[in-house]
């Protein structure tokens, strides 16, 4: 009978043995299951950060963009009317067609920093006009026809092709300014730039 009971003690516990080896079994591949499973989020979450890191990088983008459209927004708004814009190109048209520097000069703005200068008292060419320490050579007919404008603020900005004598074709910056002269702002030349043809 001892004998009977030590063979129920052996089977009992080869059968513990046996319940314990396929629950160490299963617990592993449950284990496996819950590894693959955590580097899959881990995955996941990598992701998601470079994701979020991007769509940050994007809006920063985007908000930088938006700000430069605002002030490039604000630059176009601009009380010049119309009757202005008519007003500067006159102007332009009555420069193109002065036959001398004493009379070119009078649709220059009269401000600190500008001037001119001739070869001689007489004023006698080749004269130029000084915007700032920039000079600019005066030669009567050269500007042709206007090539394109742009407004911003309170400056309308005309660049017109120049004859092919001459290298650059010409920016004038037009500004309500007194001029040589006047008693009342007028549109004037504030600013001459050379573009490349």
């Amino acid at each position: 009978m001892i004998r009977n009971y030590k063979s129920y003690i052996v089977v009992v516990l080869f059968i513990i043995a046996a319940i314990a080896i396929l629950d160490s079994l299963n617990n592993s591949e449950v284990a496996e299951g819950l590894q693959k499973e955590k580097e899959m989020l881990v995955k996941k979450v990598k992701n998601l950060e470079k994701e979020f890191v991007n769509s940050s990088n994007l809006s920063d983008e985007l908000f930088k963009e938006n700000k430069q459209l605002k002030g490039e927004f604000e630059t176009l708004k601009s009380p010049i009317q119309y009757q202005d814009f008519a007003e500067a190109i006159n102007v332009i048209e009555a420069y193109k067609a002065s036959q001398s520097f004493e009379e070119a000069i009078e649709f220059i703005a009269f401000n600190i920093g500008h001037g001119y200068f001739t070869a001689d008292k007489e004023r006698k060419c080749p004269c130029a006009f000084d915007f700032n320490g920039k000079g600019f050579e005066w030669i009567p007919n050269a500007v042709l026809d206007l090539k394109e404008f742009r407004i911003e603020k309170d400056k309308i900005y005309l660049t017109y092709n120049t004859v092919q004598d001459v290298k650059n074709n010409y920016k004038f910056v037009m500004t309500k300014a007194i001029g040589k002269g006047d008693e009342v702002k007028g549109w004037k030349i504030e600013e001459f730039e050379l573009e490349e043809k």
